[in-house]
């Protein structure tokens, strides 16, 4: 058996003891990594061929994004199949590569092996003649020790440490005194840091994420920035290896409370500390369990909701923080509201629209236009059609189909490749 090197195409023999065995078989094991490097059309193009030929002859599952300037991604699979993998994605990188390893299960964590060719590793977004360079210009990398000390060793004032993560992320858990730039998607970094310059020149800034990959071109991003607006040296520094490194060096938990979001059916790893953080949004009590069902009913967005609180709900439709001021007056499902009920909503959301100036809301007015317009269409059909009595059951909010058919069990890593 010949498995194909990566990049450059020449076979490379290897064993196949054990490769293609179902992962329920025996325990697993869950590697996080990333490489930054530079890759010709042609070899991305090759290497994201050789992932997927290499991923289904080791039955690993996972998700892995390869891209001109390297690759990333999350592998699960037995052992030896990880193993394996290890060692030929090294072999096509001069850089070395930071595996991070956790204990799997027994169930896969993902539905399947997804390979992704993008433009970029994580998505910044920026609108740059001069592309960022992760060696030469991102933050210094502080061991976990070191990010550890330094966080005790550093006034309160003088400190800004930035979790570079999603706000559902950091709601489940983040450092003591960590800022939350209210992100949905990476793509809003360059807005957090062009917004707060000012607050964080001059002083220690400190970035951290799950595995340190965030972090590269985020610190990269904002060094530049700072340099652009003065001449005054800010030091930033970037937690190496992410929570997922901290947490196996501080398995009491450190500085950071609560639990470390993960993107696999685990949804979180947790240290000794037990803290709970996070609150459900509805209830406001303390819960930090994300579900595949409770998404944001505008942007999709996981949304902390308790159990109590889910069963309650007859329609299941929540908000996100972003969009927490259109709870009640927002909502992806109008057939189950009246005429009146409806009015209602189009009265409130016309109010919010008229608060919605400035080019950097176009994407928040058009939304609520959207909804507008839907609103008029549902009315129209209310006036001049015959509509069946009673509210129809609850949905899933991304594919619509009746809740208890589809629990959230079609969102992301929750996906059942079983299900219909």
């Amino acid at each position: 058996y010949q498995v194909p090197c990566f990049r450059c195409g020449p076979t490379a023999p290897m064993g196949t003891e054990n490769l293609t065995e179902s992962l329920g078989e025996q325990a697993t094991v869950v590697v996080l990594f990333y490489c930054y490097e530079s890759l010709s059309e042609e070899q991305t193009a090759a290497l994201a061929t050789r992932q997927r030929h290499v991923g289904a002859e080791l039955n690993l599952c996972g998700r892995i994004l390869v891209a001109p300037e390297g690759i990333n991604g999350t592998v699960q699979g037995n052992a030896a199949s990880v193993a394996a993998y290890e060692a030929l994605v090294q072999e096509a990188f001069s850089s070395s590569i930071d595996w991070k390893r956790s204990a799997g299960t027994e169930k896969r964590l993902f539905p399947d092996f997804v390979v992704k060719e993008v433009a970029e590793l994580v998505g910044f977004g920026i609108q740059d003649p001069c592309p960022l360079d992760v060696h030469r210009e991102a933050g210094t990398r502080l061991s976990p020790t070191e990010f550890h000390e330094r966080l005790s060793e550093t006034s309160p004032d003088e400190l800004r440490i930035i979790d570079v993560r999603n706000t559902f992320e950091y709601e489940v858990g983040h450092f003591d005194g960590a800022i939350d730039p209210g992100m949905t998607h990476t793509a809003q970094w360059p807005r957090f840091v062009n917004k707060n310059l000012e607050d964080l020149k001059g002083c220690t800034v400190m970035l951290y994420c799950t595995g340190g990959i965030r972090c590269e071109k985020a610190s990269a991003y904002l060094r530049r920035r700072l340099k652009e607006a003065s001449s005054e040296e800010t030091p930033v520094f970037q937690l190496e290896g992410g929570i997922h490194r901290y947490l196996e060096a501080y398995p009491d938990g450190g500085n950071f409370k609560g639990a470390n979001f993960v993107f696999d059916k685990r949804r979180q790893v947790r240290s000794a500390d037990g803290t709970v953080v996070g609150r459900c949004s509805e209830c406001d009590k303390p819960w930090d369990i994300h579900h595949g069902g409770r998404v944001c009913c505008i942007c999709r967005a996981l949304v902390l909701v308790c159990d109590r609180c889910d069963l309650a709900s007859e329609h299941g439709e929540y908000y996100c923080a972003d969009h927490s001021e259109l709870r009640g007056v927002y909502f992806h499902f109008l057939d189950r509201f009246s005429a009146d009920e409806l009015q209602g909503q189009e009265e409130a959301l016309k109010a919010s629209l008229k608060h919605e100036v400035g080019t950097k809301r176009k994407n928040r007015r058009n939304t609520l236009r959207k909804k507008l317009s839907q609103i008029q269409e549902r009315l129209d059909e209310l006036a001049h059609c015959v509509v069946p009595e009673g509210r129809p059951p609850r949905r899933c909010r991304a594919c619509e189909r009746p809740y208890t058919d589809c629990p959230g069990a079609c969102w992301g890593f929750w996906r059942d490749t079983s299900a219909p």
